[in-house]
């Protein structure tokens, strides 16, 4: 996967998934999200990051749920409808902006 090919992303993505590889795959999701800005792939980090530990947002480490969480408002930012039950969930009221996430980060 060098070049912006969602179908070859797409084919990572099923194998490791498949094979229940999340940390192995969260390199190719950043990599596809951070260098090509496709959008289920910022949904993708999200997902690693959260179901790697097995548990709710709400208990992860304050840097790794804030990271999440920023990953999870850029895809739905940049038009992905993969995360729209998630965000439903976490942010019932009203929809923050994904940088707010990053500026939290940068408080610690």
């Amino acid at each position: 996967m060098n070049e912006n090919d969602e179908f070859a992303y797409s084919e990572v993505r099923a194998h490791y998934f498949s094979e229940e590889r999340l940390q192995d795959f969260c390199y190719y999701a950043i990599k596809m999200a951070n260098k090509y800005d496709y959008p289920d792939a910022y949904y993708d980090v999200f997902v690693t990051l959260t179901l790697t530990e097995n548990k709710p947002i709400d208990s992860l480490e304050n840097k790794t749920r804030c990271l999440a969480l920023y990953y999870l408002l850029k895809a739905k930012e940049l038009g992905s409808e993969r995360g729209k039950y998630d965000i439903q969930n976490i942010f019932p009221d009203s929809i923050p902006n994904s940088t707010y996430y990053l500026e939290e980060m940068s408080k610690e």
